[in-house]
């Protein structure tokens, strides 16, 4: 299982530098599955309304879940959720798996994940929003080793070229 954070200011932002890098799995045929704490259809209609690209490939996107999705726990289990991602285990093909919102939100999901999940055809995209946290970054960036941005995912250590000099010392 691949992890890879990114940070974003608004959900337009969001939007902005995620779906680049998401046409391009599209393309590669990889299927997409989402977990928002924030709806995104708005956004999403806006930026493909002005964007001209393959109808196809727009098609896709369209067909993402772009819904917030509800942390809901019941008996110590987190029903639905649990059981949306144990489809995405049955079709063993290579998934990514977008999950945005507050560190807090994204560090519930990732102990849900971590629990039930146990595929390398996993890619796991956490993309937080940066006005939840401040000082964090290190400790985010210390749990992930890509990043995404809007130029696509990168090497942590090639983004923040200081950040490689803190891991020496």
């Amino acid at each position: 299982m691949e992890k890879i954070c990114g940070f974003y200011v608004s959900e337009m932002h969001l939007v902005t530098m995620a779906l680049p890098y998401l046409q391009e799995q599209i393309k590669k045929e990889i299927k997409i599955k989402t977990i928002f704490e924030n709806n995104l259809n708005e956004e999403i209609n806006k930026i493909l309304d002005n964007l001209i690209i393959d109808e196809k490939i727009k098609n896709e996107i369209l067909k993402i879940n772009w819904k917030k999705d509800k942390i809901k726990k019941y008996n110590n289990k987190y029903n639905n959720l649990e059981k949306n991602i144990k489809i995405i285990l049955k079709e063993k093909s290579k998934t990514i798996i977008l999950i945005c919102g507050s560190k807090k939100y994204i560090q519930k999901i990732n102990n849900i994940l971590n629990k039930i999940l146990d595929n390398e055809n996993i890619q796991i995209i956490n993309c937080y929003k940066v006005l939840e946290f401040d000082d964090d970054i290190k400790e985010i960036l210390d749990e992930h080793k890509y990043i995404l941005n809007t130029s696509g995912v990168h090497r942590i250590n090639e983004i923040f070229e200081d950040y490689k000099s803190k891991i020496a010392n």
